[in-house]
């Protein structure tokens, strides 16, 4: 990007901010944090036991997975070599 070309991109970012009327400036932090509902770290632990109990059941669903996988890669296995011995045969 030329140097013309990015002081235009920066021009026409600060025209749309103005536009939609954000200064750019920051907000007292104060007044960010009373605009901030709280919530109880209880909820977020619940969440968060609930997602783990999750991926450890996908873990296990998965190891199932792979075990019937690896079960049907044996049995193409076995046919594969069986075809390959009758076809020898004739």
């Amino acid at each position: 990007m030329l140097n013309k070309d990015l002081k235009k991109f920066v021009l026409k970012e600060i025209a749309k901010l103005q536009k939609e009327n954000m200064s750019g400036k920051l907000e007292d932090v104060k007044k960010a944090a009373a605009d901030v509902e709280e919530i109880d770290a209880s909820e977020y632990a619940t969440a968060l036991e609930k997602d783990i109990d999750f991926m450890k059941a996908l873990d296990i669903k998965e190891a199932n997975l792979i075990k019937k996988l690896r079960q049907i890669n044996e049995a193409k296995n076995k046919l594969r070599s069986r075809i390959l011995k009758n076809i020898d045969k004739e």
